[in-house]
C-alpha cells in the first residue's frame, strides 16, 4: 500500500471514528432522577458471600425505571437503576435470586446438542416474590450498604 492510499485510509477511520464514537453509549434519559443515591447490597446464604445473585428492588412508590444489581464473589452488588450507578430514593422490597444449570456439558453449553442441562434455584423462593420476601430497605439521601441472608441454599427446578 502506499503512502497516500494508507493516509486516505487512515483518515477515513479517524472521521468514521469522530462521528461514530468509539461504541454504543447509553444516554441518561432526562427523567432519570439526578438524587440516585449509592447503594451496594450484600447477600449471604448460611453467613457466606452469595456470588452470581440477581437482586431487584420493587419500591412502595411507582418508579419508571428498574433497579438491580448482581452480587460479585464477595456477595456484594452495587446497584444500577437503567445502567447508571445508584438508586432511586425510597421504600423497596428486595428481591434475591440465583438459578444455576447443571447437566450440561461444555459443548451442550455452546448449543452442540439437543440436551441443555436442567435449570435449578438455589435461594429460597420466598425471596424472589413480591408477595413473600420480608427483605426490606429504605434508600435516602447518603449512601446505602445493607447485607441480608437468605438462609440455607435449596435445589428446586426452575420455572
Amino acid at each position: 500500500m502506499t503512502m497516500k492510499k494508507f493516509t486516505v485510509c487512515f483518515s477515513c477511520v479517524l472521521i468514521l471514528a469522530t462521528f461514530l464514537g468509539c461504541g454504543p453509549k447509553t444516554l441518561r434519559p432526562a427523567d432519570l432522577p439526578d438524587d440516585m443515591t449509592p447503594c451496594a447490597i450484600t447477600i449471604t446464604q448460611e453467613g457466606n458471600p452469595l456470588a452470581g445473585a440477581t437482586i431487584d428492588l420493587e419500591y412502595d412508590a411507582q418508579v419508571k425505571y428498574r433497579t438491580s444489581g448482581t452480587t460479585d464473589e464477595k456477595g456484594v452488588a452495587t446497584m444500577m437503576t437503567y445502567g447508571f450507578a445508584g438508586a432511586q430514593q425510597g421504600n423497596a422490597k428486595v428481591l434475591v435470586r440465583k438459578v444455576v444449570t447443571e447437566g450440561a456439558s461444555e459443548s451442550e453449553e455452546y448449543g452442540e446438542s439437543g440436551n441443555t442441562g436442567q435449570d435449578f434455584e438455589t435461594v429460597d423462593l420466598k425471596y424472589k416474590s413480591l408477595d413473600t420476601t420480608d427483605l426490606t430497605i429504605t434508600i435516602g439521601k447518603d449512601n446505602v450498604a445493607e447485607t441480608f441472608e437468605v438462609g440455607a441454599p435449596v435445589h428446586v427446578p426452575a420455572k
